[in-house]
């Protein structure tokens, strides 16, 4: 009986999964690589899917295997630990690098995809297309970490492949067909507070420190050019948000046709995720609530727009 349930609930939720237009059957012959009438009898009930097949469907089509073992566990959710392994920094993170970039991909061709984000750092879409920025993130990460050898920021050299990822990654964004960005306006200063501290410990030299100003005033620019246009390079809605609050920390969704993502950052540079709708639901609420107590300063707002960068670039210059 259970194991019929769990058939049935599998493919309903495959059906829910896949675009109208799509043939069910042809799809999963597709996905694991078996043949016609396998499938058929697999959709009629006659065989069970196999464990290992309903996780490669559960992969491939982002299905939540926890939403079909039973509504004795509805009050929990699963949760993807993008945790990068000390002892292999680099090759983890380029590993969540190339996963998230792929999510990205795949939401590229949906008909319609949607992400917000609230942030009190500068959210990793736009941070990462810079090199300074992007290493000083990862630097600070590897610092406090006991078991990874990183005593001075000129040292570290980042692999050229996590740098050509770490772009791609940002650059998907502009596929993404709506976009809310809502800052904590503290964002340049918690920044500016760690840069400060690491030169001051004397791990960053006053020339790297330059470096890194020079940059972060590029950064205000585009950002400032990026409000006022409210518009991606694709031609795509971003609307971004100031808000009058601060937060305990940085919360994004993911919402297509066929995907609904949840994501928290945790640890400075990795992340959790989940696909359970329970919690995508309250995160995507939690996030467009925010709007309440902020002020949208894309395409409008114009003048809390030229207050906000100005702060920001008085700010960075404090370095």
């Amino acid at each position: 009986m259970i194991t019929n349930e769990l058939n049935t609930g599998l493919v309903n939720a495959a059906r829910e999964k896949l675009p109208s237009k799509d043939n069910l059957a042809n799809a999963l012959m597709d996905i694991l690589y078996i043949g016609k009438e396998a499938i058929y009898r697999r959709l009629r009930g006659e065989v069970p899917f196999t464990l290992a097949e309903a996780a490669v469907i559960s992969r491939k089509l982002g299905i939540s295997l926890d939403k079909m073992i039973g509504v004795s566990f509805q009050d929990n959710a699963v949760f993807d630990m993008n945790i990068v392994d000390s002892s292999q920094p680099f090759e983890t993170y380029y590993s969540i690098l190339e996963k998230q970039v792929e999510l990205f991909r795949k939401a590229k061709e949906e008909e319609y995809s949607e992400i917000g984000t609230s942030s009190n750092i500068i959210p990793l879409t736009l941070s990462l297309n810079y090199n300074m920025l992007s290493k000083f993130r990862l630097f600070k990460w590897m610092y406090q970490n006991d078991n990874i050898k990183c005593k001075h920021f000129e040292e570290m050299e980042i692999p050229q492949k996590i740098v050509d990822k770490q772009k791609e990654y940002a650059n998907a964004i502009n596929h993404i067909h709506s976009v809310d960005y809502i800052w904590d306006n503290m964002i340049f200063s918690h920044l500016i507070n760690d840069i400060q501290y690491f030169c001051d410990i004397h791990l960053i030299s006053d020339e790297d420190k330059n470096l890194l100003k020079e940059e972060l005033f590029r950064v205000a620019d585009d950002l400032e050019e990026l409000a006022t246009r409210g518009k991606s390079q694709m031609g795509n809605d971003i609307r971004i948000y100031i808000s009058n609050i601060n937060f305990e920390a940085t919360y994004s969704y993911l919402d297509t046709n066929t995907v609904q993502l949840s994501l928290i950052r945790i640890y400075s540079i990795n992340s959790i995720s989940t696909q359970d709708s329970e919690m995508f639901r309250g995160l995507k609420e939690w996030i467009q609530s925010l709007k309440k107590f902020s002020t949208l300063i894309s395409e409008s707002g114009e003048m809390q727009r030229i207050q906000f960068f100005k702060q920001q670039r008085e700010i960075i210059g404090t370095l």
